[in-house]
């Protein structure tokens, strides 16, 4: 089944550069996952843009795909991606339609396995489908549940770009995230925490007012019985706050410029499920 795109690719001739333009332009944040693929001759880079992601593509030498692709068409659009639950069952339906592949079956990619449609039979359009399995693999389940994550914007801040860009890498990371949206009160956030049985909950705070939120929605959390559940947070936090914080029981706190990859790794290492 298709989940829905996952990501616009872009061939470039330098990562660097194309990543530094979109964050200039756009304010996008830098690439949370950069990796060489030597068979294909390509160095990728993933933005996340919260819905979707942007994937640069630059090639290491000329004779590749994408550098081809840039000698022949110059820097621009060079696929769209579609993400699936399961990228070998996805090929054969499709090539029983009578559509061609580029490949039979999946093979990995930067987010996951992959597998691609040939131009000639989707209109002129390369088509890849990505099957992520939790960032290619990287589950985080504990004795086959996996773990739930509240994403929650307590106070009046509207700005959640942030928050959805979280949300969307902890789902793709395996999580289960449940992302309640902007303007939530304290009592809000603890009782979707208690309702939805989640093992942690992430605050996103931008008006300042952090040192007043969180320790409301950590007292609510213990009035409820969900003491144990972790909770960490993110802002525009000034290091003695959030030294302070941490003395009142946040697990962790991130600011501007930490990568997704960073939150996913704390919550690999410091979240267990509470039942």
């Amino acid at each position: 089944m298709i989940r829905g795109l996952h990501h616009v690719a872009l061939a470039v001739r330098d990562l660097g550069q194309a990543a530094h333009f979109y964050a200039e332009t756009f304010g996008f944040g830098p690439p949370e996952k950069t990796e060489v693929i030597p068979e294909q001759g390509v160095r990728a880079g993933l933005i996340n843009l919260g819905n979707a992601y942007l994937e640069l593509l630059e090639p290491t030498r000329e004779d590749s795909t994408v550098g081809r692709f840039l000698t022949r068409n110059g820097e621009g659009l060079h696929h769209i991606c579609l993400e699936t639950d399961d990228v070998d069952a996805e090929l054969t339906r499709i090539a029983a339609r009578g559509i061609d592949l580029v490949d039979s079956v999946g093979r990995q990619g930067i987010a996951g396995m992959i597998g691609f449609l040939h131009p000639r039979s989707t209109g002129g359009v390369l088509i890849e489908l990505v099957e992520t399995g939790g960032a290619g693999g990287a589950m985080v389940e504990f004795d086959g549940r996996k773990l739930r994550v509240l994403i929650a914007k307590p106070g009046l801040d509207g700005h959640d770009r942030g928050a959805k860009v979280v949300a969307r890498a902890l789902r793709d990371a395996g999580m289960e995230v449940i992302y309640t949206g902007i303007r939530q009160s304290p009592e809000m956030i603890a009782e979707s925490a208690l309702q939805e049985d989640v093992d942690a909950v992430g605050l996103s705070i931008l008006s300042g007012a952090h040192m007043e939120l969180c320790p409301r929605v950590m007292q609510l959390l213990r009035d409820k019985g969900l003491g144990e559940v972790a909770i960490f947070v993110g802002g525009i936090i000034p290091d003695d706050d959030a030294l302070a914080l941490k003395a009142k029981g946040v697990k962790g706190v991130f600011g501007p410029g930490t990568t997704t990859t960073d939150i996913i790794d704390f919550i690999r290492a410091t979240v267990t499920p509470q039942k």
